[in-house]
């Protein structure tokens, strides 16, 4: 009897392990040797197919955090006229995200999965996956800042005594990078319920952003002497507009009261400030100025020059 006993006590402290959530999921690891993401994937009928789903997932992460200006390609520009009240004119660009595929296939040659977890009320499966650093260095054709590697503000985070990662309530401040919180109450399934949160956090780093985008922008605008005002707001407009990509979910917390999930994501700075240069530089030459407040030198230097003093007011961006 003593022995059935001990036999079922072992068997419900494993289960109970087994179902609370990895610390991994929580807090993506932060290391100089290694980069690391997490990836998810729905339950399919083959255990493999949903592995290497979760896998792919993952690979797509450490995607985003490789190439430290994330590809984007124009796919619209049209005009709105605005409102007939304010005789506003401007120009919204849309953007799509592109993943590099040889990135993706070394990525997959060179990672490997550390730990996986899957969720038992929801069946959802996920998985640690971690890339060496000196792999990427080896190769010519990709490079990764220093910076990108390892985030400070990140490592030092831990979980609460109530279980719950502190980025619940208290969200990272950075030197590289900005972060922000997502949530979503439970939902009939799961997987929507991840994906809300997921979406919510993403949704509330883009607002957090653009308005520190957008006073940056404001300040070019106004101190540029290059295009007239009326060109160079309407080209800020357009940039705090656009559709950023390249942010990260870097954690994950499933509350096991209430069902609730909450999402941490993450954009470092350094993409940030590519990205805002691009569509800027894009936006000049697809509407390009009809006037210009000086003629002094020809139209190309310009152009550099007002790209060059975007890039100063874009500085204070990582001293902030």
């Amino acid at each position: 009897m003593k022995k059935i006993t001990f036999t079922a006590l072992i068997f419900f402290l494993a289960l109970k392990v087994y179902s609370q959530q990895p610390s991994w999921l929580s807090i993506l690891p932060q290391a100089k040797d290694f980069l690391y993401a997490v990836g998810a994937s729905s339950p399919y009928f083959y255990p493999e197919t949903t592995k290497a789903k979760a896998i792919e997932d993952a690979i797509v992460e450490l995607a985003r955090t490789i190439e430290v200006g994330v590809k984007v390609k124009q796919i619209n520009w049209f005009e709105d006229t605005g409102s007939l009240f304010s005789g506003l004119s401007y120009f919204t660009e849309e953007y799509e995200e592109e993943v590099d595929t040889s990135l993706l296939n070394f990525i997959k040659a060179n990672c490997e999965v550390v730990s996986e977890w899957r969720d038992p009320k929801s069946r959802i499966l996920y998985v640690l996956v971690r890339l060496p650093v000196k792999s990427i260095s080896a190769d010519t054709s990709f490079a990764i800042p220093d910076e990108f590697i390892y985030d400070p503000s990140l490592a030092q985070l831990s979980i609460s005594k109530r279980g719950q990662p502190v980025w619940i309530y208290k969200v990272p401040v950075s030197d590289v990078a900005i972060y922000a919180v997502g949530a979503a109450d439970k939902h009939y399934d799961p997987v929507e319920t991840r994906k809300k949160a997921i979406q919510n956090a993403r949704a509330e780093l883009a607002r957090i952003i653009s308005s520190k985008i957008q006073i940056l922008l404001d300040n070019w605008a106004e101190g540029n002497n290059v295009f007239e005002l009326n060109y160079s707001r309407r080209i800020s407009r357009t940039v705090s507009q656009a559709k950023l990509t390249g942010s990260q979910i870097v954690g994950f917390w499933i509350d096991p009261k209430t069902g609730a999930n909450y999402a941490l994501a993450r954009m470092y700075k350094k993409s940030l400030v590519y990205q805002i240069k691009q569509i800027t530089a894009n936006a000049i030459k697809q509407n390009p100025p009809e006037q210009l407040a000086r003629r002094d030198k020809p139209i190309e230097e310009l152009l550099d020059e007002a790209l060059n003093q975007l890039d100063r007011e874009l500085e204070k961006l990582n001293k902030k």
